[in-house]
This record gives C-alpha cells, sequence and structure tokens, in this order.
C-alpha cells in the first residue's frame, strides 16, 4: 500500500469517526462510496470495512458520552422542539429491548441519534453499550461496504463506481425505513386486537343461570 492509499484510510477513519459523532451525519454513503472506489484504486475492501466498524463504534461512543454529560442542557433543549418525541419514542423502545433498539437505530437512517441520546439520558452503561455497538456497527460496516464493493464491480469508471454504490445504498436505506414502518403498523394492529378482546370470564363467575329448567327453579304458571 502506498502513501497515498494510507492517506485515503485515514481520510475515511477520520469522516466516519467524526461523522458518527455528530447527529444524522449520513456516513453508510461514505462507506459504500469507499469500497467501490477500492475496486479501482489501492484502497482494501477489508481494511475499510475494518475501519468503518471501529471507527463507527468509537464515533457512536463519544455520541453517548455527550449525552451523559450534557443531560441537563439537552433535556431543556429536547422539550422545546419537535425530536424530543422522537428520543422518548426511543426511550419507550429502550425499556423493552435495548439491544434491539441499538441494532436497528444503526441500520435506520436518522435512527441512531434519537436511540444513542435516549441511552445518554439514562445513563446507560457505557461498556454494555459498545458491547451491543460493536454488533451493530458491524453489521452495519458489512452491509455497506458490501454494497459499495457490487457497485465498483457493476462500473468500470471509479466515478460511476461511487455513483451506483451510493445509490445502492440510499435505496437500502429507504427499504429499511419502509420495512420498519411496516412492521410497526403491523405490531401496533396486532396489540389494538389483543387490546379490544374482552377478557374470559373465570371459572366459577359465570353468574346466575336464567333457565328455569337447568337451574331447578319452577317456571311462573301463566292465568
Amino acid at each position: 500500500m502506498g502513501v497515498n492509499g494510507l492517506k485515503a484510510h485515514l481520510v475515511l477513519a477520520l469522516s466516519v469517526l467524526i461523522g458518527s459523532a455528530l447527529p444524522f451525519v449520513p456516513t453508510g454513503e461514505m462507506v459504500s462510496g469507499a469500497a467501490a472506489y477500492a475496486a479501482h484504486s489501492e484502497l482494501n475492501i477489508l481494511l475499510i470495512f475494518v475501519i468503518t466498524w471501529v471507527c463507527s463504534v468509537l464515533g457512536d461512543t463519544v455520541m453517548l458520552l455527550e449525552a451523559r454529560w450534557g443531560r441537563r442542557r439537552l433535556q431543556a433543549w429536547l422539550s422545546r422542539h419537535r425530536f424530543g418525541s422522537r428520543v422518548t419514542a426511543a426511550q419507550e423502545a429502550l425499556t423493552s429491548n435495548a439491544f434491539n433498539a441499538v441494532v436497528t437505530g444503526r441500520l435506520i437512517p436518522g435512527g441512531r441519534t434519537p436511540v444513542i441520546i435516549a441511552l445518554g439520558l439514562s445513563r446507560f452503561p457505557v461498556r454494555r453499550f459498545m458491547l451491543m455497538d460493536m454488533v451493530a456497527c458491524a453489521l452495519w460496516a458489512g452491509i455497506y461496504s458490501t454494497l459499495g464493493s457490487i457497485g465498483g464491480r457493476i462500473a468500470n469508471h471509479p466515478v460511476w463506481a461511487m455513483v451506483v454504490a451510493i445509490a445502492f445504498a440510499v435505496s437500502v436505506g429507504l427499504l429499511v425505513t419502509q420495512l420498519h414502518r411496516l412492521w410497526g403498523w403491523h405490531r401496533d394492529r396486532r396489540t389494538a386486537r389483543q387490546a379490544a378482546r374482552p377478557l374470559p370470564t373465570p371459572e366459577g363467575e359465570e353468574g346466575p343461570d336464567l333457565d328455569p329448567a337447568r337451574s331447578g327453579a319452577h317456571p311462573v304458571e301463566r292465568a
């Protein structure tokens, strides 16, 4: 690997690290573009995966610490903006399954920031978060680097390869978002149906039997 390749990997590492530490910075497209460019340059696709995996975990951890340290100011800011409702929804998801929330937040475009902020506000253990985020970022880095590698093989020119890879990344992000919304809609409908069902009557509490033939009461004689 030459000096230019080393510089390119270093730039990618800094970009993913800084982008992951800041809210709502799209780094997946960046990874796909770099992986596509690797097919026409001296960049290494395996090294790109490792760099993006490690740097994304470090960047997410920095964001978590930022939310913990600026907890008071952040809560005051969230109470005045719409984004606060997304953080509240993320906190509700964390109560049921924190691991699922971290992984889903990493894979869904725009879902990472509210989840990490919610974890920071709740003072979630940093070590436990890093273990879960390592799995989430490994999946994320693997998906976007693979998409970039496919785009690099389809197009012969490095510029067009990056365009195809970024288009793939955007399309997959939109698809994952729609699937997540569909799953949430299906889950809400199932919950509503379960809530609308009448509760079963416990045994021995069926109430009085109004049939005189079964109850043993004498029927009233008609005049």
